[in-house]
């Protein structure tokens, strides 16, 4: 996933939280009817949230397990790394 694709999620979700928090300013449902439709509606915006959430996290895994093996390598190989002078 590009930066930008990512960038693009992180945006649609923060404009899907702020959807909810206007749901939840809304003036309170008064039938079932209305409640029914709301709560659809507030579970519609939260499964997108979740998704999102769930793409991300699973490209954020891929990139720890990339770190973990970029560690290993250059700090836990046993390899002794070049000494930097400090002026």
């Amino acid at each position: 996933m590009t930066r930008e694709e990512k960038t693009g999620l992180v945006l649609r979700m923060l404009g899907l939280r702020h959807k909810l928090k206007v749901h939840d300013s809304m003036k309170s449902p008064e039938t079932h009817e209305e409640l029914s439709v709301s709560l659809l509606a507030r579970w519609d915006l939260e499964d997108e949230i979740r998704a999102i959430e769930l793409l991300l996290e699973e490209e954020r895994g891929t990139a720890v397990n990339e770190k973990i093996k970029m560690v290993q390598k250059e700090y836990l190989s046993g390899t002794p790394r070049p000494v930097k002078k400090s002026k």
